[in-house]
């Protein structure tokens, strides 16, 4: 009975390994990537973020997930960008961040630079 538990143990554990190792949703995001959280977010908000920050200098990828109400931009290579241009960008189209949090830090109010 103790060998076949343990067995099972084992097997429970290697299964949690490999899937916090495979799955998406336990990775970690790139450290480079900014997540911005709005307030609220439609399927009208995402055509509007998506006109403004697709092609904006220095991102190379732009994801919003309307039920989490964030924006992912992921950097073009060899770039940082600037928390308080991303403020500025998204508050001009009516989506001013609640939150801001990327490779300069962790933003609740528009970042001086």
């Amino acid at each position: 009975m103790t060998l076949h538990l343990s067995r099972s143990m084992a097997l429970g554990t290697a299964m949690l390994v490999i899937a916090a190792t495979v799955s998406p949703a336990f990775a970690a995001p790139p450290s480079n990537q900014t997540v911005v959280t709005t307030g609220e977010m439609c399927g009208g908000c995402v055509k509007r973020i998506h006109a403004k920050l697709d092609g904006y200098p220095g991102i190379a990828k732009v994801e919003c997930d309307v039920k989490s109400q964030t924006i992912t931009l992921t950097p073009a290579a060899n770039t940082v960008l600037s928390p308080m241009k991303l403020w500025e960008a998204l508050d001009v189209i009516g989506k001013t961040p609640v939150k801001l949090e990327g490779p300069s830090g962790t933003f609740t109010a528009k970042p001086e630079s």
